[in-house]
């Protein structure tokens, strides 16, 4: 009995270690808190001297924590174009309650349905698109964003927030995904939350020159 007692026991913690890994690598706190003056915007010219062309870029990204949207706040000052926030009709829920949702939405396969972006995909060439990374891979409200509009021949460039999981393997999952629609996948940026607090201008410039983006 003694035995079989340490054997849960030696479980409950392999388990809650586990969660506590999870928790620590892939939640999207701690966070800048969404801004509410960063709004979406139409048509800019951006910060930086890049070949791409203004009229044809969509930065577009889901947030929860605020993270993400800081980063992609500063890749659309330097690229330009269009920028737009991935908002779900119901919003996710806070705090602890956030892991098991997030859990069991990715477990039945969700399409958590999503506000109109108001937007003409086909008038983009070139689309950003960035979110947190949950469950080691992006959250099914992306998902619904690939779904809902057609990328077509697009080039596509992620960039994510993390805690400690990098891409993990976002990249490939797109191309797989959107295998039947032609698309280019660039290689991604990813910002660790721990970082995200600095400036990253420099960052995402050098990301940017790394893509060929920059002149």
């Amino acid at each position: 009995m003694k035995k079989k007692i340490l054997i849960i026991l030696g479980v409950i913690v392999i388990v809650g270690a586990a969660v506590g890994f999870y928790l620590y690598q892939n939640s999207d706190s701690p966070s800048v808190g969404i801004n509410d003056s960063i709004v979406n915007e139409d048509g800019k010219e951006g910060s930086a001297s890049t070949n791409l062309d203004s009229d044809k870029v969509l930065v577009v990204y889901f947030s929860h924590g605020g993270n993400t949207q800081k980063l992609a706040k500063e890749i659309s000052d330097q690229v330009g174009g269009d920028f737009r926030r991935i908002e779900p009709v119901n919003a996710y829920p806070e705090g602890d309650e956030l892991y098991d949702y997030t859990e069991q939405e990715q477990a039945d396969g969700a399409r958590p349905e999503i506000q109109d972006l108001n937007i003409d995909m086909s008038k983009y060439d070139t689309v950003f698109i960035g979110y947190p990374i949950w469950w080691y891979t992006y959250p099914q409200v992306i998902l619904t964003f690939f779904d809902n509009y057609d990328l077509t021949g697009k080039t596509i460039v992620p960039f994510v927030t993390h805690g400690g999981s990098g891409m993990s393997g976002t990249e490939d999952d797109m191309r797989e995904y959107l295998s039947d629609k032609d698309v280019t996948v660039l290689d991604g940026l990813a910002v660790s939350r721990n970082d995200i607090e600095e400036d990253q201008s420099q960052t995402v410039t050098n990301w940017l020159e790394e893509l060929g983006f920059i002149k």
